[in-house]
C-alpha cells in the first residue's frame, strides 16, 4: 500500500503541480529552520504562507505574528484594533484615522458580527508551522493541507473531493475571508469540528497582490485529504481527457518558466 506522500506525488504529477501542498503542523516552539517575523505588528502573513509551497518552511508564534489581523486569524489573540469594524467598512468619509477604509463590508454592523463569528474560544500557544508537504516528519500529521492551484487544477480538485460523494454540495465552500483566514481558520475550523469541507480562498483583494494572477487557495482538514487520496489512481486523473489538460498545464508552466 502506498504511503500519504507517495499518494501526494501522484497527486503533484498527475496535476502538473509546480509548487508543493503544504502542510500545517502544530509544535512547541518554532523549527530552528523557519522563517518568519522577528515580532509581531509588521508583515502579511499571506506571502509567506505561499513561500512554502515553494519548498520553505515558515513558523509563527504569539510573539512574532505579523499584522495584529495576522495573530486574531492564527488564534493567538481575540480582537484585532480597536475599530476594526470600521476600518473593514467604512466611516462617513470613508477614512480610519490616516488610513483609507477597506469597504469590504457593507456597515460596521456586519463587520462586528463577522468578526464576532470567527474568534478564537481559546487562545493558541506554541507555533504554528507551514510546510511543503515532502518535508513532514515520519510521525508528523497535519492538521490542514493547503493547496495553491490555478483554474485547472482547482477544478482536478474540485472533482476529486466529490468523486464519491456526487449529491454533496457543501463539500467545498467559500465565503468572506482574509487570505490567512482561509487558509487557517476555516479549515482549522473544520478539523476540530469534524467536518469534512474544503475552504476555496486567497480572494482578499488586500492579499491578491501576494500571489500570481491565476493562483487561489483550497485548504481542507486532513482526514479529508487522506480520503481523496485514497481515489487519486481510481479517478479521471488517468484518462486521457485529462492528459489534455494536462498538457495544457505542462505547456503554460513551460512558458512562464521562459520568460
Amino acid at each position: 500500500m502506498k504511503t500519504i506522500k507517495e499518494k501526494t506525488n501522484i497527486l503533484v504529477d498527475k496535476l502538473g503541480m509546480k509548487r508543493s501542498p503544504v502542510a500545517v503542523t502544530f509544535t512547541q516552539e518554532k523549527p530552528p529552520e523557519a522563517l518568519g517575523f522577528k515580532k509581531s505588528g509588521h508583515g502579511c502573513i499571506a506571502p509567506l504562507i505561499f513561500s512554502a509551497a515553494k519548498g520553505k518552511t515558515i513558523a509563527f508564534d504569539k510573539d512574532t505574528t505579523g499584522y495584529a489581523c495576522s495573530a486574531f486569524y492564527l488564534g493567538y489573540n481575540d480582537w484585532i484594533f480597536n475599530g476594526i469594524e470600521y476600518f473593514l467598512s467604512t466611516t462617513p468619509n470613508r477614512m480610519f484615522g490616516e488610513r483609507e477604509c477597506e469597504q469590504f463590508l457593507k456597515s460596521p454592523e456586519q463587520a462586528k458580527e463577522y468578526l464576532d463569528s470567527v474568534t478564537p474560544k481559546e487562545m493558541r500557544k506554541g507555533a504554528i508551522v507551514f510546510k511543503p508537504f515532502d518535508k513532514l516528519l515520519e510521525d508528523e500529521v497535519p492538521e490542514v493541507v493547503i493547496f495553491f492551484v490555478n483554474p485547472d487544477q482547482l477544478s482536478a480538485l474540485v472533482s476529486l473531493i466529490h468523486y464519491n460523494h456526487p449529491l454533496d454540495s457543501n463539500r467545498v465552500v467559500t465565503g468572506f475571508a482574509s487570505s490567512c483566514a482561509s487558509v487557517v481558520t476555516f479549515p482549522l475550523q473544520f478539523a476540530a469540528s469534524g467536518q469534512m469541507k474544503a475552504f476555496q480562498g486567497y480572494f482578499d483583494p488586500a492579499a491578491r497582490h501576494s500571489v500570481p494572477e491565476n493562483i487561489l487557495s483550497l485548504s481542507m482538514p486532513f482526514k479529508m485529504y487522506e480520503e481523496i487520496c485514497g481515489y487519486i489512481e481510481d479517478s479521471f486523473l488517468f484518462t486521457e481527457r485529462w492528459q489534455q489538460v494536462l498538457s495544457r498545464i505542462n505547456k503554460a508552466s513551460a512558458i512562464s518558466n521562459a520568460l
